[in-house]
């Protein structure tokens, strides 16, 4: 396997200025964090407090930042499906979407428990996606104040994959109840010795955690499960203008909320997401499928890898598109493909999302796996060694003449290449006559067979004792 020289933003003089821009902004302008008991954790580690604002100085940074592990793994139920977060790329559902839409291209604002479950048996039966969970979407039809509970309970019956948490909670209290459920499958000891989950913590741009966010940092490192810092400006709206500002912005918040979870607990893993979108002036919109946001994400992901040495997670596969539509096609393979060469350890929204990570589309979940698959085989290369050069087979056959039926053709031409998983590379003729020839039709079908025929995958016991702890939360 021959690896290339991945693309590079920023040169490392350039990484620098953004790393000092960074702490200088944390230690003069400072951080506001809407939680005492987060603002203790950090003064007693030597940050200064003025009201709910921050200091935090570059000694502190330093001293967090040499915590933070550069790789961990997150467990599942079925060990075999293990994912490991640093050098291998792994990809987990949308979340945050708010719509739906189905295979006649109806746009649905109300979404049910039944179709959240049924996408993560979509997600279970996709190869290309690693994780599962997450908020694709939130269900209307069960109680607000449990949603993320039901949304998680119907993970962990038809997946066996890693469990993402959802988003859908207010305050650290809400958390705590979520690793519970984990709790009940693989036992307390289990959970605090091995990582199982991780927070999505997001910022409110620019420079305040909230009560929640702050809650959400400690609860989850307390238990010693990993904080994902979800930074996510918009540029000229919650960011700056200047493209390299929102990301000076962005890294800066990173920074701070690191150091919460490192003062919180010395070592949890902490993942730093490239979120940062385009601020579209012209149309009072935010372009999360620009060429603006792909540089912005693929400039963080390279202050995350290569200066910082940590993981790197990136909203990235993402369109604008409102279909399935060629814009959808390119804006989603350029996005995914610049993150992916860009080493990116984790990405989000990576399957099925459109319209600005506003709508999720079961067809486009199952198209988008092999758009995965694709980049997948794109950032494996080439194999270069003796063999592959073929100077013997170029040799044994005449000029002018066939390696069709060569004895190394008919030995590995059923191993040799990529194939698609739902595009058609059949002849127009047979395409003509097939029953199903455009793309969003056929993966349609796709997805309407794996939900017929998924099955519950959890120990009955532990889904019954699961339900009563929900019912017991209503």
């Amino acid at each position: 396997m021959n690896w290339f020289r991945k693309p590079m933003i920023f040169t490392d003089e350039q990484m620098q200025q953004i790393h000092e821009a960074s702490l200088e902004l944390l230690k003069t302008k400072g951080v506001v964090f809407r939680s005492e008991e987060a603002r203790q954790a950090l003064a007693d580690k030597g940050a200064k407090t003025d009201g709910e604002t921050v200091f935090i100085p570059e000694s502190l940074v330093s001293d967090c930042l040499s915590k933070v592990p550069s790789e961990f793994r997150v467990d599942a139920v079925d060990p075999a499906n293990a994912v490991q977060i640093g050098g291998d790329l792994v990809i987990h559902p949308a979340g945050g979407e708010v719509f739906i839409k189905d295979a006649d291209d109806t746009r649905l604002s109300s979404a049910t428990i039944q179709q959240f479950s049924d996408l993560q048996k979509i997600y279970q039966a996709c190869p290309n996606i690693n994780m599962t969970g997450y908020q694709p979407l939130s269900p209307d039809d069960v109680p607000l104040q449990t949603r993320g509970l039901h949304c998680l309970y119907e993970t962990m019956l038809y997946t066996s994959k890693p469990w993402l948490a959802p988003m859908d909670y207010v305050s650290g209290a809400d958390k705590r109840r979520e690793l519970h459920m984990y709790e009940i499958v693989f036992g307390e000891e289990y959970v605090r010795n091995h990582y199982l989950t991780w927070s999505i913590v997001t910022p409110e741009s620019p420079l305040i955690f909230s009560q929640f966010s702050c809650e959400s940092i400690m609860e989850f490192a307390m238990l010693n499960q990993p904080v994902a810092l979800v930074s996510a400006p918009m540029s000229g709206i919650t960011g700056p203008i200047h493209l390299m500002g929102t990301i000076v912005l962005a890294n800066t918040e990173t920074l701070a909320g690191l150091c919460l979870a490192q003062c919180v607990n010395p070592g949890v893993p902490v993942l730093p997401s490239a979120s940062l979108t385009y601020g579209n002036m012209r149309l009072a919109t935010w372009e999360c499928a620009s060429p603006d946001s792909a540089l912005m994400l693929a400039g963080a992901v390279q202050m995350y890898k290569d200066f910082y040495h940590l993981p790197a997670r990136a909203q990235t596969g993402v369109t604008s598109s409102k279909c399935l539509d060629y814009q959808a096609g390119y804006e989603t393979m350029q996005s995914l493909l610049l993150t992916a060469l860009m080493d990116v350890d984790v990405t989000s929204q990576s399957a099925g999302s459109l319209e600005n990570l506003m709508t999720i589309s079961f067809e486009k979940t199952i198209i988008d796996d092999e758009v995965i698959a694709r980049v997948r085989r794109i950032i494996a290369g080439l194999r270069i060694d003796e063999e592959t050069f073929s100077m013997d087979l170029i040799n044994e056959v005449e000029h002018g003449g066939s390696f069709l039926m060569h004895k190394s053709t008919l030995k590995n031409y059923r191993k040799s290449g990529w194939q698609p998983s739902v595009s058609d590379w059949n002849s127009y003729e047979v395409w003509a006559k097939s029953e199903e020839p455009d793309i969003e039709k056929r993966a349609a079908l796709k997805a309407k067979e794996i939900i017929e025929s998924a099955e519950p995958l959890l120990d009955p016991s532990v889904a019954e004792d699961l339900r009563e702890y929900i019912s017991s939360c209503e």
